[in-house]
């Protein structure tokens, strides 16, 4: 397990003072957040096409030349709508940060599935199916571009939910990114969501102290406990949003980062 973090912690950052930072605190991997202005330049153009505001071959030679990994695409891609229409450009989108993260070399695309109709039983069926349709047709595309497509644990997202899409997909190019806090708001347990999702948890946004929420110790350490156990070796991805003190907040989660994973064993 490698520590990273989301540029949501940094916004304001340059991808070289990015990296400069990652290399002071001790994290190994970056996650990009699109679509939000950040100064990274990891982009799509604004005007289509495959460009992005930053030269990609470039940026990639940077990240690895610094030992520095660029864990993930962190996009807005939302599959959630009843309506098969909706879905369209959200594919044609996911199809376009899919080369993106090809040619920059991450290997995983954030998406949501979310927020979920709760009370009524058929048209949440709905959703997930249509969500299942949209992720099966980006399967082979995902494939010839080695990218692996991440339905993450977001709002209302359960792990059940979550594992019902994987199954019904059939999608060899998708898998899950856990968040706990998500569905412990919701009174979903981490043993609880693990037990439909451990298997094909590839990614972990993780957050600890007063920015955590729900999120106590004890759960982010069981988390580690059994991603561990099952022989996760992927990135814990600190997602805080625009925090006050992004020193404070990397200097917090790479302390809890290697305290839990002391714990877990594998410190």
């Amino acid at each position: 397990m490698r520590p990273g973090f989301m540029t949501s912690v940094c916004p304001s950052q340059t991808l070289p003072e990015l990296i400069d930072t990652a290399e002071r605190f001790g994290y190994e991997g970056i996650e990009f957040r699109v679509e939000w202005g950040h100064k990274h330049g990891i982009e799509l153009a604004l005007h289509g096409g495959p460009e992005s505001r930053v030269e990609l071959p470039a940026a990639r030679r940077m990240l690895a030349d610094r030992g520095i990994a660029a864990t993930c695409i962190a996009t807005s891609c939302r599959f959630n709508s009843p309506d098969a229409a909706d879905h369209l450009p959200q594919r044609e989108s996911l199809r376009r940060y899919i080369a993106l993260a090809s040619e920059l070399g991450a290997p995983y695309i954030r998406t949501f599935s979310d927020s979920l109709p709760e009370g009524d039983t058929a048209e949440r069926e709905k959703v997930l199916s249509l969500a299942a349709e949209s992720y099966a047709a980006m399967d082979a595309w995902a494939g010839e571009h080695d990218v692996t497509m991440l339905v993450e644990t977001h709002t209302n997202m359960r792990g059940e939910w979550a594992r019902q899409i994987l199954d019904q997909s059939g999608a060899t190019h998708l898998k899950v990114l856990w968040h706990i806090g998500h569905h412990l708001r919701q009174g979903q347990s981490v043993d609880e969501a693990y037990d439909y999702i451990g298997a094909h948890v590839r990614h972990v946004h993780f957050s600890a102290g007063e920015e955590s929420g729900v999120v106590t110790d004890a759960d982010n350490l069981r988390t580690f406990e059994l991603l561990s156990e099952g022989g996760f070796d992927g990135f814990f991805s600190v997602e805080n949003i625009n925090p006050p003190d992004p020193e404070a907040a990397l200097a917090l989660h790479i302390q809890k980062f290697r305290a839990f994973l002391a714990v877990a064993g594998k410190g």
